[in-house]
């Protein structure tokens, strides 16, 4: 038997299925689901919380109860729980990333936008001349963003995002690595050139070439 409060998720999903609530919509209040769902209002608002957890409402203090979609931020603290928690390796991140950009970049070559190109060589040339490791380290980041972004696909996109909290000790941490190792960041610097040329002019075996020598050396320094 389905449990009180699990009618109001049921409700709510049934009508964002149908089309009938999207981001934005304001909810019913309590009073008037409890009435409709035959229930009590506290489970009513039980109901509410969950979906709250887990990013489909978002509640607003004195205006009430409305559908957010606000899943990504909710992604993203189950995955800095898991990686504390489970004893997570950043060898694992490292897997999961290069599983997505390599996809990405397949994905880049035929849907990348003007504008995400332009996005692209800019960044390329920032990092190029950027003087200071915090600079690099965020022009760095911002060229696998734009990447990811460039695939077109919300669900690969929000699962990269989801790692952002990660990536912004794990980044910088593995650049240092990564450049100390080689003595200089010519190396790096050429795989990020690869992978912004790749995906900027469709060169696909240029871009995964630049991505698989990336991830060489990230993978080669990762432990050192």
């Amino acid at each position: 038997m389905e449990k009180s409060y699990a009618k109001v998720s049921t409700l709510i999903k049934e009508k964002i299925l149908a089309g009938e609530l999207v981001p934005g919509d304001h909810l019913p209040p309590e009073r008037e689901m409890a009435e409709l769902l035959d229930t009590s209002r506290n489970s009513v608002r039980e109901g509410l919380r969950v979906l709250e957890n887990v990013g489909v409402i978002e509640s607003r203090q004195g205006s009430g109860n409305y559908i957010s979609g606000r899943f990504e931020e909710t992604l993203t603290e189950v995955m800095s729980f898991m990686y504390v928690m489970k004893g997570m390796k950043d060898s694992e991140i490292t897997e999961f990333r290069y599983a997505l950009e390599w996809q990405a970049m397949n994905l880049a070559a035929e849907r990348i936008t003007e504008g995400q190109k332009k996005r692209l060589m800019r960044h390329l040339a920032a990092l190029e001349a950027a003087e200071t490791e915090a600079d690099r380290s965020a022009q760095d980041k911002a060229i696998h963003y734009v990447l990811m972004e460039a695939s077109g696909n919300n669900y690969m996109i929000a699962s990269y995002n989801a790692i952002v909290r990660i990536m912004d000790i794990y980044i910088p941490k593995m650049r240092g690595k990564i450049i100390m190792g080689m003595q200089d960041d010519t190396e790096l610097s050429k795989a990020h050139r690869m992978i912004a040329e790749g995906a900027a002019e469709g060169d696909l075996d240029k871009g995964l070439g630049g991505l698989e020598l990336h991830f060489k050396y990230i993978k080669e320094y990762q432990d050192s």
